[in-house]
Parts: structure tokens; C-alpha cells; sequence
């Protein structure tokens, strides 16, 4: 339970000094219970900042206005008269609708809010018990609750009683305290009439279920949300920044937040929102962007040598970019799923014996999807190589190095789920890489292969960013991350086939990649004052690629496909192209 949201008094008659405390309280809101007669007799004195309704429970039109009027002849009369009037508080119909008024302006209260009577004990206790009973609280607890009136006010009562006549103090003396069976006599009233206080609430006051969870909010604050124990990984950062935001002013407000996790209390279950919430959707694509620079390499690979060139002579090509890859939920992150596709325009030249070069320009719209969000990566890129051999490209030692730049337009939207909407957000970016490998170039009788070995670093600077659309976007942290790995390749390419007027030319790859460093990928995000981390689900440092090809050349023409597979860890994937080329 937090305190400082609702405060209970009798009338406001305060000294100088409790006036002093009260306008320390932070109190937004008065409420006051009273009858106008009883508001004239004693008037409240002001709090300072706060505002001042009066909701009449009782009303001159109500079966209990006697309540005020009191007229009792036994200690009994007294104790009945007591009881008849809590259950006029769930019998009453204009006692229902004034509370109705009362819950509802507690509700939307904006700080701390006071609600009082004459006494402070039974129109506010039963409001008391009321609010006890939404919070959640257990019978015994908001009966001693309830009697701890008797406590606070002691010394009052007994300097009333002791003024009084001892014929008369033991009539009224009923009326000044409070008992147990006051109060118990209205909560059996709720199970005659209503079957339970949810129903009362609901169908005897009228409220509505929203209402009633802003209520709680305000009130409660969970220390452990349902199955957030057990969680690990995003989900239980995710987990941990839903409860966190229960000190916020997304809670115990009319907020799409409140409702859910309110809902959420009372379901059991965090519905997956858990796992939505944290932004790791931004983690996944800034991984799968660090990993572009190895797939534009491998697609333009059947034209980075240059060996099939004379010096002198160029090539025109053009291939597709395509190819998915999925990681399988872990205990760290939510699955999450990558696709591919694009084409690449280039052209080789071999400037001599010992030299060639390539550039390509290109383009690369990707798609990853994970923990219910999607966010579109297009890649605009400029690739730029060059081989050189000391004894020639066609046989021997050689150093390939390769070069990439790229701009990035990024746009996401993810579905958190709860009816917490969908936030979307926009950025830009820039992606920059190197590759560069000594191999060795070794024909034989009816293959060349290539065996090499090298080093990869791919550069991502994705700005920060603010999502819209949801009471949860999170302020993004921009993304700047560099990723270094040692790679090994083994290319094959087989002795052509002559088809008829075609030659085919069959050709494969082998590829291994192994991530220096830390190859975890994160993202931040903010929201309300609050951090989330989240880390991609790709976190294979090892991965593998093979890849087969087949090349139809036609005189000057050349056309051919290629597919390829790709995994590690929990990664599995395709990739495939068709390609076309012009020898000139």
C-alpha cells in the first residue's frame, strides 16, 4: 500500500499547527461528506492548494437522513440506528449515486486527495473500507482498519462522555466510537444485495471496471509482477520496467498502462508483454545491419577475382541480394527473424597481370522481425575491391581487399500487445566495412581452389530516435557499434562443361566467420525516466556459410544462380541469386 495518496479526517478544524502539517501533505483535493447543515455548523477550514467539493452522502431525499438528526432512546437503539446506516450505504439508491461521485473524483484526482465527514468514522469509514477492499486488502486487516478509530479518537470521545449525564453517556455513547458489527452489517449487506464487493462496486455504485483499476493503482504498488520471477533476459528486463513504471504518472491514471497491468494483476499473466516492451526489435536490426557488409561480399565473390579476365578486358555484372535468416527463442531473447533482397550492379577490370579491381553500387531492403515488432533496414551502398597477385592473379599468393559505405533509412513499428498501442519510430544511419584476406590461388587437374584467411570490420552508426504511437515509445539511443571478426574461406571453382554452345561452370564456397571481441548487440532505450536494455537474439560469435553456383557463359554472355545455407548457434538461414554478366 503507498501512502500520501488518500487521507481520512473528521471535519476540518484544524489548529495552527496541524494546519501546518496538512499544507505539507501535498493534498490536492478535499472532499467533503457532510450534509449543508452540517458544513454550517462547522466549516472547514481550507488547505492551501487544494480544491473543495462537497458530496452530500446522506441528502435530505435519503431513507437515512436521520443519521444527523439523531434521536435514541437505549444504548441498543443506538448500536441498531449504527448499522441500519452502513447498510443504507449499499441499500440506499442516492447513497449509492453520491458514492458513485466520490469514487469517481477519487479517481481522477491529480495528487493526493482528503475525504472527511463530521465524525470520521462512518460515511468515511465505510469510503475507507471501500477503498481497502479495491486495494486488495484482506477482511481482518480493514476491520481492525476500520476500528482503529476507536485508538485515534479516545481522548475526544471520553472528554464527550465525561460531560455528559451517566444516563445519557451510556445512550450515546454508541454513536461517538465505532464497533465491529457497524461496519460488518454493511459488507453483509453487499453479499445479500450484490454477491460480492466487485459486484457492488460495478452494479451498485455504477463503476466502471477503468475506474475502479485507477483506483488500485494509485493504492497499490506490486513489488513482483505475475511470473516475473522466473523471467530472464529481455523479458525480465522488459518485466522489470513495467514494474517500475508504477512509479510513474502512468500509474493509477486513466492510462492505457494502468488498465493492463492492473489486467495483468489479475489474470496472472504478463500476456507476453514482457517481451514487447523493451524495444529489442532495434537490437535485431542493428545486428542484422553488421552482418550486410559478409553478404554483399559473398554475392558479388564469382566476379571479385578478376581471373577470368586479360588484362585489359572488363565485366559488366549485375546479381541479386536475397536470403533469411531466423534465430530460435533463448532464454535471453525472443526469436527473431531476417529477410533480405536487393540487387548489386558492378564491374571488374583487370589492369594487369598481378591487379584487378571491381566496384559495385547496390541496394538492400531488409526486413526483421522479432518481439512483436518489424523494422525496415534499406541500405544504399557503394562496394569497392581490388585483387593483386605477385606472380600473376591465375596462380599463386594474392591479397583481396574489399571496401563498403552505405546510407541507411530505418523505420520500425512494434506492436507491444495489452492494448498499449504501436509505436513507431524513424531514423537514418550510415554503415561502413572492410574485408581483407590473403588467400592462395592453387589450379589443378579439374578445380582451382582458393583457401583464405583474413579479417572483417563492419561499422554501424545508427542515430538515436524518439518512437510515436503509445503511452510506452521509448526515446531510442543511437546505435554506434563495431564489429571485428576473423574469417576463412574456401572457394572451388570446377573445370567448365561444355553444353552444347554454353559452357557451365559449377562453383562452391565455404565460408567461416568467428567475431572478435564482444559480439553481443544492444540497444537502450528510455522512457519516463527509465532505462531498458535489450540485446539482439543473434549472439553467435561462430557462423558458417556454404554456397553453390553454377555459371552459363555464351560467348560474351554470362548468366548463372547461386544458393547458399548459413548457421551457427541458434541461427539458420538461406540465401540465393540469380546473376547475369557482359564481358567487353
Amino acid at each position: 500500500m503507498r501512502g500520501g495518496v488518500f487521507y481520512r479526517s473528521n471535519a476540518l478544524t484544524p489548529s495552527a499547527v496541524d494546519l501546518a502539517t496538512l499544507n505539507g501533505l501535498g493534498i490536492t483535493a478535499v472532499y467533503d461528506l457532510r450534509t449543508p447543515s452540517e458544513i454550517a455548523a462547522t466549516p472547514d477550514t481550507m488547505l492551501t492548494g487544494a480544491t473543495y467539493s462537497n458530496i452530500d452522502i446522506i441528502g435530505s431525499g435519503s431513507s437515512a437522513s436521520n443519521i444527523t438528526s439523531i434521536s435514541v432512546s437505549s444504548a441498543a437503539d443506538a448500536i441498531a440506528m449504527m448499522e441500519g446506516a452502513n447498510r443504507s450505504f449499499v441499500s440506499d439508491a442516492g447513497m449509492r449515486s453520491q458514492f458513485n461521485t466520490l469514487f469517481n473524483e477519487l479517481a481522477s484526482a491529480d495528487g493526493a486527495a482528503l475525504f472527511h465527514c463530521t465524525a470520521g468514522k462512518d460515511r468515511t469509514g465505510w469510503t475507507a473500507a471501500v477503498l481497502l477492499s479495491i486495494a486488495g486488502v484482506d477482511s481482518g486487516t480493514i476491520m481492525n482498519n476500520y476500528l482503529a478509530t476507536n485508538d485515534y479518537t479516545a481522548a475526544r470521545v471520553a472528554a464527550t462522555l465525561a460531560a455528559m449525564p451517566a444516563s445519557m453517556a451510556a445512550v450515546y455513547g454508541p454513536l461517538l466510537g465505532v464497533q465491529a458489527s457497524y461496519l460488518q452489517a454493511g459488507l453483509d449487506e453487499v453479499t445479500a444485495e450484490y454477491g460480492s464487493m466487485d459486484n457492488y462496486l460495478k452494479q451498485g455504485l455504477g463503476l466502471s471496471q477503468e475506474t475502479i483499476y485507477v483506483l488500485r493503482g494509485k493504492m497499490v504498488f506490486y513489488n513482483s509482477l505475475p511470473g516475473q520471477v522466473g523471467l530472464t533476459g529481455n523479458a525480465a528486463a522488459g518485466a522489470g520496467l513495467l514494474q517500475q513504471l508504477q512509479n510513474t504518472g502512468l500509474s493509477g491514471t486513466y492510462s492505457a498502462y494502468n488498465y493492463y497491468l492492473q489486467s495483468a494483476i489479475d489474470a496472472g499473466t504478463l500476456g507476453g508483454v514482457e517481451a514487447t516492451v523493451g524495444g529489442q526489435l532495434h537490437a535485431d536490426a542493428a545486428s542484422y545491419l553488421l552482418r550486410q557488409d559478409a553478404m554483399i561480399e559473398q554475392a558479388a565473390a564469382p566476379y571479385a577475382s578478376g581471373t577470368d579476365l586479360k588484362v585489359g578486358q572488363s565485366r559488366l555484372w549485375s546479381t541479386a541480394l536475397a536470403g533469411y535468416l531466423g534465430t530460435d527463442g533463448s532464454s535471453h531473447a525472443a526469436s527473431s527473424n531476417e529477410h533480405s533482397q536487393g540487387m548489386m550492379i558492378g564491374l571488374t577490370q583487370r589492369f594487369s597481370e598481378q591487379l584487378s579491381g571491381r566496384v559495385g553500387f547496390g541496394y538492400s531492403r531488409g526486413t526483421v522481425g522479432s518481439a512483436g515488432g518489424e523494422a525496415d533496414t534499406d541500405l544504399t551502398f557503394l562496394n569497392l575491391g581490388a585483387r593483386f597477385a605477385p606472380d600473376g592473379l591465375e596462380r599463386g599468393l594474392f591479397v583481396d581487399a574489399n571496401a563498403s559505405g552505405g546510407w541507411i533509412d530505418y523505420d520500425s513499428k512494434r506492436d507491444i500487445g495489452g492494448g498499449l498501442g504501436t509505436p513507431k519510430g524513424d531514423s537514418h544511419g550510415t554503415l561502413a566495412g572492410a574485408t581483407l584476406v590473403l588467400g592462395y590461388r592453387l589450379p589443378m587437374s579439374s578445380v582451382v581452389l582458393e583457401p583464405g584467411l583474413g579479417l572483417r570490420v563492419s561499422h554501424l552508426d545508427l542515430s538515436g530516435f524518439r518512437e510515436k504511437g503509445s503511452e510506452l515509445a521509448l526515446d531510442v539511443d543511437g546505435i554506434n557499434e563495431t564489429r571485428r571478426s576473423a574469417v576463412a574461406n574456401l572457394n572451388a571453382s570446377l573445370t567448365p562443361i561444355a553444353l552444347g554452345s554454353w559452357q557451365l561452370t559449377p562453383g562452391a564456397q565455404v565460408g567461416y566467420e568467428h567475431v572478435l571481441g564482444d559480439h553481443q548487440v544492444d540497444s537502450q532505450g528510455h522512457l519516463l525516466g527509465l532505462d531498458v536494455e535489450q540485446r539482439a537474439a543473434f549472439d553467435n560469435r561462430d557462423q558458417f556459410t556454404g554456397v553453390v553456383n553454377v555459371m552459363a557463359s555464351l560467348g560474351a554472355l554470362s548468366v548463372g544462380a547461386e544458393v547458399g545455407a548459413n548457421g551457427g548457434g541458434d541461427s539458420h538461414g538461406f540465401s540465393g541469386g540469380l546473376k547475369a554478366s557482359w564481358l567487353f
